[in-house]
């Protein structure tokens, strides 16, 4: 059946680059595809939000935050409010993690953000606007950006090092470079690159929390594997179970805090898509170009696919749930 399941990727997810599973624990499932191999990493997006709401149970789990109910502004005492910003005085952590931030904007300010020398700063000018707190989910790859300030002042360590000494070298992930990304003709030209492994970070030295972020397949499974195993690797405890619980509960339209729901036999809607499910209940991170790990309790599995970048990709889902969940059951 692994014949086919090559077959079948080659023909209609070409793009792909990397896929591992892990089954009880067992590495089950490691092909790579296009030329790609172990030691490649892969720039997934959005997948590093995913990663980020993990590094705040960290943060909160070892006492440098709160809790998710903190006040954000709270991180930024120097901060003066602007017109229609009323509600930034009651966004916590929690609101970014949930997606549930009212901002001024209608798309994404990407040049207004990037071309600053404080992206996380430049986005707290956009908090506002006419919507409330909550009152509709905004999912915002910039938005985010601001959790990784807060991370910075919170820990006094840049997001890197938080994560590096917390999660990477716990986990066996080895070293991070920051990525060679300063405008915006290296920005679209790390989105392209093969075997890019880095993180970028701003001209004030905030690490980006929803792209800019490359390691390898099995790097990202790992972290499959953490909250598989509910925060813990290899035995040691690295996250606590309550947070876990607490991150992949369902809030807004399939969304916990920063990971995506697939309720099991049901039809999800992610940014304008929709999708089945499948036979199982799973938690997933989620990626441009088709990038992603979904964590499956039910049959003590984790699948990571890695993948170019490409739009409007075929959706994994349906290998997924055609192809590799069939062959890993019967295994």
């Amino acid at each position: 059946m692994m014949e086919k399941i090559r077959e079948v990727v080659g023909k209609e997810y070409a793009n792909t680059l990397g896929i591992i599973a892990y089954k009880n624990g067992e590495k089950v499932i490691e092909e790579y595809f296009k030329g790609a191999h172990e030691n490649e990493s892969v720039h997934t997006f959005s997948i590093v939000k995913s990663v980020v709401a993990i590094l705040v149970g960290i943060a909160i789990d070892k006492g440098y935050l709160e809790g998710v109910h903190q006040k954000v502004i709270d991180f930024f005492p120097e901060y003066k409010l602007k017109r229609n910003q009323e509600q930034l005085k009651e966004v916590t952590i929690e609101n970014f993690l949930t997606m549930t931030v009212p901002y001024k904007f209608k798309s994404e300010p990407w040049t207004k953000v990037c071309t600053s020398e404080d992206w996380g700063g430049k986005v707290l000018e956009q908090v506002g606007g006419k919507e409330q707190i909550g009152e509709n989910f905004h999912y915002s790859t910039l938005g985010i950006q601001v959790l990784s300030n807060v991370l910075a002042k919170a820990t006094n360590m840049s997001l890197k090092e938080f994560a590096t000494k917390n999660l990477f070298e716990p986990l066996g992930i080895l070293d991070v470079p920051n990525a060679n990304v300063y405008d915006r003709a290296s920005q679209e030209a790390f989105y392209k690159a093969r075997d890019n492994r880095g993180w970028v970070k701003d001209p004030s030295g905030y690490y980006t929390t929803g792209w800019g972020f490359s390691l390898t397949t099995d790097d990202f499974a790992k972290i499959g594997v953490l909250v598989l195993n509910n925060g813990l690797y290899n035995g040691k405890r690295i996250l606590s179970e309550q947070y876990i619980r607490e991150m992949l509960t369902e809030r807004e339209e399939s969304y916990g805090y920063l990971w995506w729901i697939y309720k099991k036999n049901s039809t999800i809607k992610i940014i304008r898509k929709e999708y089945s499910t499948g036979k199982y209940d799973s938690y997933c991170m989620n990626g441009v170009g088709g990038s992603l790990v979904t964590v499956i309790p039910e049959i003590d599995t984790v699948i990571c696919m890695t993948c170019s970048l490409v739009y409007n990709p075929k959706p994994r889902m349906e290998l997924i749930n055609n192809y590799l969940i069939p062959y890993i059951e019967k295994l």
